[in-house]
Formats: structure tokens, C-alpha cells, sequence
């Protein structure tokens, strides 16, 4: 709780006893009239404490904010704008015609440093949820004869949300070439010594990873007359968005299913150590709790809340079915899932995790001691690299057809563990 919160508690609390007094009229005893006293004295104090407060509060947020990139500066701002502004029909007409873009396009470009489409041009309109909301509705007219479709705005494919950023997968961008990472491996050595000790040193060593870059791609296909005929203000930035996100379910999919072999990624599953299988018979409540507290290694994980689990839906609904009760005991009503949302740090579904083999689930256990649940507010622990370009192929070819093809590219290296304790791959059994 905040001291403003603090403050405004009391304020409440005093002012509820004030008017309980102040009902009380003519018939206060002098202990009530000194208690009342002392109340207003210090409502009286309360205000300025407050504004105060809220005053410190408020600068320490936007400094907060300032420090994790939340608040934009003028340049930002700028750039935001031209996202705004870009359309993604004046790039394709540009390159249709073999001329480059112009106008906010151009400027669009060369602020993210690209030559095709900016990757920033796919995220959401922020205009259209002002259009949806507006709700404004105007007297009209007796309705004629023939009468257009009012096309509400169109509605996205859902995607399942990533699994990469959460489990502390960072994705800078990196410059063409090779990318490399080092972490120390072997750390220098200090021990107690006598008087006179000489201490002896050890050569420290680090381990270098490197990968090169792969290709995701997606492609989407329009007809000159659907463009026309769709009469809805959002089907251009619906169908970008919509292929954003297919890329990025496709990417994130990568990440951690990818098995290394081309044009596949390396991700994060094929990267970690298979582990034993579990015992016989479908997991128990027991069981899935030592599963969990075996991640605490005194080093990643501390305690409990900085252990998480990812699995699949058919283990998540295991454990929404599993309890501690046993024949003849009453342990609770609560199920596992239940139970590990308020003393672990995180156990999640994704439908994008494995499907059981041999009635076997694999799941990734994440030690978040040290990350701060991502790369870009701790320690990193993996990292998987993009080289940020995006570009538009294929432009010809249906013109006889008034097709227009076009296709985002994302150059992207494997996934790297970078600090390999902070990871385990896991295994339960949920079916027999």
C-alpha cells in the first residue's frame, strides 16, 4: 500500500468519527470535545500530507516509467505518428509501380532503418478503437430500396499468447553477421588462507554460442475486388495485424518447438536435457508438488514463487482435477492448480506445448529468481536473435489477375541458452 493510500484510509477513518461526534450535538462530554478537537486538528494536517504524497507518487511512477521506456520522448512521439499515418496499401502501390514510398512511408522507413515494410506498420491502429467506440448515431432518412451491408468492424483470429516472453526468451536486434553470446563457465577461485598464504589462481573460461540467421515467413493474398467490395474502414490494417500475428504464432512456435533441423530453428525444448520419465500411474498432488520443488536450487530459485511451469492443456486440466484427498481423508478441497497459482511463481497452459507421448507430457520449468521474469528488467537467461527486416516479394506475378501478393520476412537466429541452471525440461504423466 502506498502512503497516499495510508493517508487517505485515515483521512476516511478520522471523518467517519468527526460525523459520528458532530451528530451528537449539544450532548458531547468533554473527552468526546477534546477527541473531536484533536480530529479536525489533524484532518487539518492530512490535506497537505496528501497532496504531498501523491505529488512524490506521481513523479516516482513517471520516472519509473521513464526508466522502462514506457513514456515517449518527442522523437517517439514523432514516430508514433508516422505509424498512424503509414499505409501499408501506399507501400505496396510504391513497389507495384517499381517507385519507392514517399510521404509519412519513406519517413516510416527510414526512422526504423529499413528498406521494406516496418515491422512497427503491423501493430494495431490506435484510430480504430476510437472509431469502434464512438457509438455517435444521427437521424436519417426514410431507408431507400436497396441498401448497403453495415459491416461491423472486422474481428481478429486468436492466437495463443507467447510462451517465448515469459519464459525470460529476450529478442534484440542484432546487426547482420554471425551472432555470438559468451557467458563465464568456469569462475575464479578464492578460498581462506594462513598467514603468508599465497592464494592460487584459477583461469577463468567462457563459453561462446553463435548462430546465423533463419527465415519466418508469412504471405497474404488480396483481390483488387475484395479491397472494393468489403466496405469495412478496417480491412487493411485487420489483414496486417492478422498476418502479424500468424508470424509471430509461427516465431513463437519456433522458439520453443523448433527441432534444429533446416530450415527449422533450434528452440528452447530441443536445446534443454531430456529427464527421466516419471513414475508409474497418472501424477498425484504430491507428486506434481515435488516436481515443482525440485527447481529450487538455492541459486536460480530461492523459494517457492521463483519456480514456474509451462505444460500443455491436457496436464493443466490433470491438475485442475487432481486433489490431495486420499480414502478415509479429508485434506482439502482445493486441486493442484489452485494450489500451485498461490505458492508458485507460475504454472500455465499454451496450446503451442507438446502433445503426450506415451501418455508422457513434456513441460518447461523456468528458475525466474534472477531474470525478474524477463531478460530486460534481470539477468538474461536466453536469447533468441532477429535481424529485423522485413520485406515484400512476388509483386508481378498476379497483376494479369488485379491479385496482390505480398510477404513479411523476420530474420531471426536459434534460441541460445545463455544460463543453462535456469532451465529444466520436465515430464508428467497424465494418462495410463
Amino acid at each position: 500500500m502506498t502512503r497516499s493510500q495510508r493517508l487517505q484510509i485515515e483521512q476516511s477513518e478520522k471523518r467517519e468519527k468527526v460525523n459520528a461526534l458532530l451528530d451528537k450535538g449539544d450532548a458531547l462530554t468533554d473527552a468526546e470535545r477534546s477527541e473531536l478537537s484533536a480530529l479536525t486538528g489533524r484532518l487539518q494536517e492530512l490535506e497537505p500530507e496528501l497532496r504531498a504524497a501523491l505529488t512524490v507518487e506521481a513523479a516516482e511512477a513517471e520516472q519509473r516509467d521513464r526508466e522502462l521506456g514506457r513514456v515517449p520522448d518527442a522523437e517517439h512521439r514523432e514516430r508514433l505518428d508516422l505509424r498512424v499515418r503509414a499505409r501499408l496499401t501506399n507501400y505496396l502501390t510504391a513497389r507495384a509501380q517499381g517507385l519507392l514510398p514517399s510521404g509519412p512511408e519513406a519517413e516510416l522507413c527510414a526512422a526504423a532503418g529499413v528498406q521494406g515494410i516496418p515491422l512497427e506498420l503491423f501493430e494495431p491502429d490506435p484510430r480504430e478503437r476510437r472509431a469502434a467506440g464512438d457509438g455517435e448515431h444521427r437521424a436519417t432518412a426514410a431507408v431507400p430500396g436497396t441498401v448497403g451491408i453495415n459491416l461491423d468492424p472486422i474481428r481478429p483470429a486468436v492466437f495463443s499468447t507467447s510462451i517465448a516472453s515469459r519464459l525470460g526468451i529476450d529478442m534484440p536486434r542484432v546487426a547482420s553477421g554471425t551472432y555470438a553470446t559468451a557467458t563465464i563457465s568456469t569462475s575464479q577461485s578464492a578460498a581462506a588462507l594462513a598467514k603468508s598464504g599465497a592464494a592460487a589462481g584459477v583461469a577463468g573460461a567462457m563459453t561462446t554460442q553463435t548462430t546465423g540467421p533463419k527465415r519466418v515467413s508469412a504471405r497474404l493474398e488480396l483481390t483488387l475486388e475484395d479491397i472494393a467490395a468489403v466496405g469495412a474502414e478496417n480491412f487493411e490494417s485487420a489483414l496486417r495485424q492478422n498476418l502479424a500475428f500468424a508470424l509471430s504464432a509461427e516465431l513463437d512456435d519456433q522458439a520453443i518447438n523448433g527441432d534444429g533441423n533446416a530450415p527449422n530453428l533450434n528452440g528452447l525444448l530441443n536445446r534443454l536435457t531430456n529427464p527421466s520419465a516419471p513414475a508409474a500411474n497418472v501424477e498425484t498432488f504430491d507428486r506434481l508438488i515435488a516436481i515443482f520443488a525440485g527447481g529450487v536450487d538455492g541459486l536460480w530459485a530461492t523459494m517457492a514463487d521463483q519456480v514456474a511451469i509451462v505444460c500443455n492443456p491436457e496436464t493443466y486440466r490433470l491438475s485442475l482435477q487432481t486433489f490431495r484427498d486420499a480414502a478415509g481423508q479429508d485434506l482439502g478441497d482445493m486441486s493442484f492448480a489452485d494450489y500451485a497459482r498461490k505458492h508458485f511463481g507460475g504454472w500455465w497452459t499454451n496450446a503451442r506445448m507438446p502433445d503426450k507421448t506415451n501418455h508422457v507430457a513434456p513441460g518447461i520449468l523456468y528458475r525466474m529468481g534472477r531474470s525478474a521474469m524477463g531478460a530486460s528488467m534481470g539477468m538474461r537467461t536466453a536469447v533468441c536473435p532477429h535481424y529485423g527486416e522485413v520485406a515484400i516479394d512476388d509483386i508481378y506475378s498476379g497483376s494479369a489477375k488485379a491479385e496482390r501478393y505480398f510477404t513479411m520476412h523476420v530474420l531471426l537466429g536459434d534460441v541460445i541458452i545463455v544460463q543453462p541452471d535456469a532451465y529444466a525440461e520436465v515430464a508428467f504423466r497424465v494418462s495410463s
